[in-house]
This record gives structure tokens, sequence and C-alpha cells, in this order.
């Protein structure tokens, strides 16, 4: 009867692993905001938290998190689209939708001059509402009632954006808890926290890239809603799908950016949407998702992140005197931890580049701000020390046996993760 549990779990996650990880296009157009992709802004919704198990009560959290919303990183992203349009502005061969959209892309690459990947105000917010939810969600870990020491060891690559992402977290709790005691780092000693990995066949994957998005966008269409001069638009744009690329890429950062009032997706169809939120679906899934194409070398270049997680936890099970280990770093290397730790089947592989968003959708591995919380729970009346992993603050399963799941032994989740590290 066990053994028949233990299978019946395993078909339901199997199970609720797809549902969760794929995406329909009717789903997608429910809100415009997903067309955003991995620029998406952190969204917190509230779930039902598992109760523990009787006599269990968290005293320590390991947490890798994404930075806030940023800016796109790129100059060329704002300027290329800025000039054509604003050279056509001058020659007044835009159409009153055309000088509308110059007009915002004009404000939005002003607003981002010299601003490129940093963190905004919002992208702030973020972290320290997580922060704050952290902290309420689990008192325990940060509580230093009755002589009991808070200590919490804080790094972040040396990116200002997860600097001060971290920064925004730390001051949060401090506001919450004065008596916490921080360490933080910033350092190219934590290189576990954001290493190095090949793209393989980058070039062929763009390719790809680029011929679904040609086939399937009508870029002249788009191109004639902006200019009435579509000879002038053909001789004075040298690559009509990057424009609209750009434009698109812009307007879906936009919801990252407090300072902005105004929206750009409201140029593009839900098809085009649609379409070019998938072309860029297709990009990480194949530069740091679990593509056959380059799934495991990004899943290796986790290896040290994962040890370190596993090295940390046990110090403190062991009474090392940390309450929580908290590391701040990037989507390019959280999205390649999530499909390590095979969280909500998100290491799903295909082979087919247009079934990917059937499978895999990187709004919802990794949206501005993605966190993993691995919180670990003792008892006083028991010896066996239990974890619980939350993603975006979200319960979620993981393929090692349980009876009590979300709740899983930490000898059996450490004895998982270690025989993956040897693999």
């Amino acid at each position: 009867m066990k053994h028949l549990n233990y299978f019946l779990t395993a078909v339901l996650l199997l199970i609720s692993a797809s549902l969760l990880s794929q995406t329909t296009k009717e789903e997608f157009l429910k809100d415009r905001r997903h067309a955003s992709g991995i620029y998406q802004p952190y969204f917190f919704e509230a779930t039902k938290s598992t109760p523990a198990p009787k006599g269990y009560t968290p005293f320590y959290i390991s947490h890798y998190g994404r930075h806030g919303s940023r800016w796109v990183q790129t100059p060329d992203t704002y300027t290329y689209p800025q000039e054509i349009l604003s050279k056509a502005h001058k020659e007044g061969v835009l159409t009153p939708l055309g000088e509308s959209v110059y007009e915002r892309v004009d404000a939005a690459a002003k607003d981002a001059w010299n601003r490129y990947g940093d963190l905004s105000q919002l992208g702030a917010k973020e972290h320290m509402e997580i922060a704050e939810r952290m902290f309420l969600s689990f008192p325990e870990v940060f509580s230093t009632k009755n002589g009991k020491r808070c200590k919490i060891y804080s790094r972040s690559t040396i990116v200002p954006r997860c600097i001060l992402s971290m920064a925004a977290n730390n001051e949060k709790l401090k506001e919450l808890n004065p008596e916490i005691e921080f360490i933080r780092e910033a350092s190219d000693r934590n290189r576990y926290l954001n290493n190095k990995y090949s793209q393989a066949k980058k070039d062929s994957v763009y390719a790809i890239r680029d011929n679904f998005l040609t086939r399937n966008l009508d870029i002249n269409m788009f191109v004639s809603k902006l200019f009435k001069d579509t000879v002038y638009a053909a001789n004075n744009i040298s690559n009509p799908l990057s424009f609209m690329k750009s434009i698109h890429l812009i307007a879906t950062d936009i919801p990252c950016v407090d300072s902005l009032d105004f929206t750009l997706l409201d140029i593009f169809t839900d098809d085009e949407l649609f379409i070019l939120w998938q072309g860029s679906n297709m990009s990480i899934y194949y530069a740091c998702g679990p593509s056959g194409v380059n799934g495991k070398v990004v899943r290796d270049s986790t290896k040290l992140l994962v040890k370190d997680i596993l090295d940390c936890a046990e110090r403190a099970v062991n009474g090392g005197g940390i309450s929580a280990d908290l590391r701040f770093g990037h989507d390019s290397y959280a999205i390649p931890l999530i499909s390590f730790m095979d969280i909500k089947g998100m290491n799903v592989t295909t082979n087919d580049p247009e079934k990917i968003y059937q499978v895999w959708s990187d709004f919802k591995v990794s949206p501005m701000g993605v966190n993993l919380q691995i919180v670990f729970y003792k008892s006083s009346k028991n010896p066996e020390i239990l974890v619980k992993i939350l993603h975006c603050e979200k319960e979620v399963e993981i393929p090692v046996k349980s009876d009590i799941a979300p709740y899983y032994k930490w000898e059996d989740f450490k004895a998982y993760y270690k025989a993956k590290l040897a693999d």
C-alpha cells in the first residue's frame, strides 16, 4: 500500500507540474503583463500554507533571489527605434499612432538613459515586500526573544542591481527587528551565485527564433501602422524584425519602471504579443532553461550553488548559529537552479521549439524578483529535521519520497540532491 501511495503521489506531481508549467494562449491573454516574460514584475498571490506537522517550528531559511524589476540592459534597445522614429517624425511620415509611439519610445529612452540594467524603485520595493512576508510567515526564524540571537548571512553578485536588492531586503528585516545581526558581502569570491556557462549553438538558436517570428508575424503590417510611407520605411529600417522586437522589449519593460505612467503594449495585437512572447520564451529556454541544446551545461553550472545550499544548511542544522542564508543573483542562474532542483516540473525538455510554451513559460519560472525559500523545521520531540520549498512564496513539491509533502525529511532531501551533484 505504501508503494502504491508513492506511485499515486508521483503521478499527481507529474500532472500538477504539467498544468503549472504549460501556458495556453487563452491564459496568456488574460493578463497582458505576461507579455513581459522574464521582465514581468513580481506579483504576489497569497496561497494557503500547509501547516507543519505537529510540534515542528521553522528555525532556518536558505534563500536564492533574483534582483527586482529593472531597466533594459542594452542602450541599443532604446536608441535603435528612437533614432528611426525621431527621423521619421521630423520628416512628417508617421501616422497618428506612429507619432504617439515616437513620443512614448522617446520618453522611455530618456528615462532609461545611463540607467541601463539598473534596479528601479519598484525593484527595491518588491524585495522589501518579499522580506516582510518572509519575516511574518516565519517569525521564529527572525526572533530574538529570550536572548535568542538572529544572525543572517547575505551575499550578492557584484552587480549593483543585485547589491541594491540585497540592501532592500536587509533594510526591511532590520526595520522589523533591529536586533537582527547581518553579515553582508558582494564579492567575486561568491562565484556560485552567478557562475559562467557557455550558450551552445547560440547563432543557430537565434536563427530558429527569428525564423519562427518572421513566419508568424506580419511585420509589414506592424510597420504600416506607424509609417504613412511604406517605401520610406523600407528604405530607412534596415531590419524591420529588430525594429519591432526593440519596441516590444521597451513595451514589456515599462511595467518594471514606476517612473513611467504610460504603456506601449496597446500598440500590439493579441496575436502579435503572443507570438513575440513565444520568441522571447524560446531564447530564454535555450539559453538557460532545461533545453536539450544547453540544458545539461546550465544545470551542471549550478552545482556550486546547490553544494553551497547543502553545506550551509548542514552547518545550520548542526547549530552553526546562522538563522538565514540569503543569496541575490540573476535569472540566468535562478532558472538553472530551479531546473536542477526539479521544482514544479520546470525541467521539462522538448525538441520542438514551437511547443516550448506548452511545457515551459519564463514568466512563471523567473519573473523579476523570483525567489526560492528553503525552510527548515525542527521539533523538541522528534530528532528528524524537515524541509519545505517555496517558489515565489508558493509551496512546491519535488520528486523526493514523502508522506507529508510539501514537507520532506532533511536526510532524504540531502541524499536526493547529493546524488544529483555526483551525476
